[in-house]
């Protein structure tokens, strides 16, 4: 694949895998590019995972990390947002009584940030923004945002305080990750 696209396209490639799920031959590639996401399974050997893929000396790129917004998210990792139940593929409530924990998003994602960099990753790409399909609303059982990797809060019946044009507000972790590229 790597050979094809060079054929075509001049630029460096790389691909972005799931080391989870495929194991990658890196030498076509110009840089190493990973979905990382640590689950409470992952969790003692994260950190040699991350350096392993360094140590390979190319540039590596985490292209996703992150979780839910709800307690016990961090353990769940990439599994997080699979606490939704849909209707004809609208999301329409929680599967269960979870309790909104914007502190352990933030705790996962420094906690996370921290390693990339202590390890020598390059860079490294939060999921997500926002989730617009995923609205926070007052009621826990229908508070879609707790199933949400998003750093700001979809408001589906206001706009919002931080941003009164724009119908979202920034969670804790907007601020975090601010504060963490800031320095």
């Amino acid at each position: 694949a790597a050979a094809r696209a060079r054929e075509r396209f001049s630029g460096k490639i790389s691909y972005a895998s799931i080391p989870s799920f495929e194991s990658v031959d890196w030498t076509p590639f110009d840089f190493i590019a990973v979905d990382a996401y640590r689950s409470k399974e992952l969790a003692n050997q994260y950190r040699e995972g991350i350096r392993a893929l360094v140590a390979q000396g190319k540039p590596v790129a985490i292209t996703e990390f992150g979780c839910a917004t709800f307690r016990g998210a961090s353990d769940k990792s990439g599994s997080g947002g699979m606490i939704v139940e849909y209707e004809n593929n609208i999301p329409v409530r929680l599967n269960g009584d979870y309790i909104r924990d914007e502190a352990e998003q933030v705790t996962y994602l420094r906690e996370l940030l921290d390693i990339f960099t202590a390890e020598g990753v390059d860079t490294a790409f939060v999921n997500t923004f926002v989730s617009y399909h995923l609205p926070h609303r007052r009621d826990p059982r229908l508070d879609l945002d707790m199933a949400s990797y998003g750093v700001v809060k979809v408001l589906e019946d206001r706009p919002g305080h931080s941003y009164p044009d724009i119908p979202w507000e920034p969670k804790a972790a907007f601020t975090a990750l601010a504060d963490s590229y800031h320095d």
